[in-house]
């Protein structure tokens, strides 16, 4: 293994932590910058399927997640008022791969964070990038300007280094739009519940500590934008036809403030390495939250990221290993995301029921496999 690497890391969410981290283990020197000035923000969650959680596990993180979460047994789907209804246990879907989980996202980076040996700089975000033959020279926000033997951007979808290195990438509207939020888990509510309602879809979930994350999806053509005001009551109206856990959690929905509203969006670079310049996680490859992975797609960067850099000593070849590697992988989830949003904009509610256990076993076949 290269000794003495000088590597930045841009975004304290779970990919940024866990390879800063991972980096630290490797004897590097790493600096961990965030743009933004703090954690807070409008409460969501997570739900990380088993290959996320078997990642985080061979990354040594996963312990404080599993005991922070609710751990996800089975998978159900049903048509409100009295409509079918259907379940898969997590272990048809990812035998012998291990448990799912659903927790709050802070929990999730909170946890990591505690674990995590770099401090953040928090409020720091990259404004330059140069890249040289074995550097690239970084300028940031607080005026300092320094040289790094790697460069890796887990900045998310709107990532900065990915505006810098590839200013020709461009996201684009998936074609799906999210609310979500966080309330006090109804009584019953134990695993992962999908409504399929008249307008949309709704999820809810257990994520510890008596929480329940719900997040309630429309399907549309053109994007579109939910201003603040009022936007709980439109949110209650829209998936009104709920009932059971869902109708118990869009009763509590009545603070706008606390309702985040986002489309999604999507993003698939075919080489996410440019030079000493290395995208991970959403920065990458984002795309709508239908398979759940993007924490789990996170995960999997790091670990294969840094096991191909874990005993290399030609850094360029190991970041060429880890893109090709990473590539069949997130082409899958961005065309499985697809054809899973196609199938819940279906008319037929009953038949898409009917056929959800194979659904769900058919589309995360391909990643039950380590990557």
């Amino acid at each position: 293994m290269t000794a003495n690497l000088r590597v930045l890391v841009v975004g304290a969410g779970l990919a940024g932590l866990t390879a800063a981290t991972a980096f630290h283990d490797f004897g590097w020197d790493v600096d961990l910058v965030e743009r933004r000035e703090t954690l807070d923000a409008i409460p969501t969650g997570l739900f990380i399927p088993s290959n996320g959680m078997r990642a985080f596990a061979s990354l040594g993180v996963a312990s404080g997640l599993r005991s922070r979460g609710h751990e996800i047994e089975r998978l159900n789907v049903r048509i409100p008022g009295g409509g079918a209804s259907s379940s898969v246990s997590v272990e048809t879907v990812w035998p012998n791969v291990g448990p799912s989980i659903g927790i709050e996202r802070k929990t999730a980076v909170r946890t990591l964070l505690r674990s995590c040996p770099i401090p953040v700089q928090w409020g720091t975000a990259v404004q330059g990038l140069t890249r040289h033959d074995k550097r690239v020279t970084v300028t940031l926000s607080d005026d300092t300007r320094s040289d790094y033997d790697l460069v890796v951007g887990a900045d998310g979808v709107n990532s900065t280094v990915r505006l810098q290195a590839w200013p020709d990438a461009v996201t684009q509207y998936a074609g799906d739009t999210w609310w979500r939020g966080v309330a006090p888990a109804p009584d019953g509510l134990d695993t992962w519940e999908l409504c399929l309602c008249q307008e949309g879809v709704m999820l809810a979930e257990p994520i510890g500590h008596d929480l329940a994350y719900w997040t309630a999806g429309t399907y549309s053509l053109q994007q579109f934008d939910d201003p603040v005001a009022d936007r709980a009551k439109r949110v209650r109206k829209q998936f009104g036809d709920a009932d059971g856990p869902h109708a118990e959690i869009l009763a509590q929905v009545e603070d706008d403030s606390l309702v985040q509203f986002s489309p999604a969006f999507q993003i698939l670079l075919s080489h996410p390495v440019q030079g000493r310049v290395v995208l991970i996680g959403d920065a990458a490859h984002a795309t709508g939250p239908n398979m759940a992975q993007g924490a789990s797609m996170a995960a999997e960067d790091v670990l294969v990221l840094t096991r191909e850099l874990a005993w290399a000593t030609d850094i360029d070849a190991a970041l060429t290993r880890y893109a090709i590697r990473r590539a069949a992988r997130t082409r899958y989830v961005h065309e499985a995301t697809a054809m899973r949003n196609r199938a819940a904009q279906t008319e037929d509610r009953e038949r898409l029921v009917q056929e959800w256990p194979q659904l769900s076993v058919q589309s995360f076949a391909a990643l039950v496999p380590p990557p």
